[in-house]
């Protein structure tokens, strides 16, 4: 393997972890709107707890990972797409119950 083809192998590879990450946020959000229902149940102190459970549970992130930074610093220039503020809003939003499951708000 010479270096222009681990270049490459090292693009494609990149751009995999990105699609991985993006369904990583799609299946959080996933999880946080099929859970939302059961929390319109309970009291509030149940409630809160699920909402902290909900959040505590959500994928560990890869921060220090060597390919998780090399993937970050070659398609994001260092920035963590699971950390990005699009993401935390569309979770804020489906912690309320704002964003059912597969709507456009959830999946934009």
């Amino acid at each position: 393997m010479n270096c222009s083809d681990r270049c490459e192998a090292v693009i494609a590879l990149c751009e995999l972890v990105d699609k991985l990450t993006s369904d990583i946020q799609f299946l959080e959000l996933e999880c946080i709107s099929t859970r939302y229902p059961l929390r319109q149940h309970m009291d509030k102190e149940e409630r809160e707890l699920l909402r902290m459970d909900i959040l505590s549970h959500l994928t560990g992130r890869y921060e220090g990972d060597p390919a998780y930074e090399l993937f970050k610093s070659i398609l994001y220039s260092g920035g963590d797409p699971m950390e990005f503020r699009d993401h935390h809003v569309k979770v804020q939003k489906v912690c309320k119950g704002n964003c059912p499951a597969g709507t456009d708000i959830c999946n934009n």
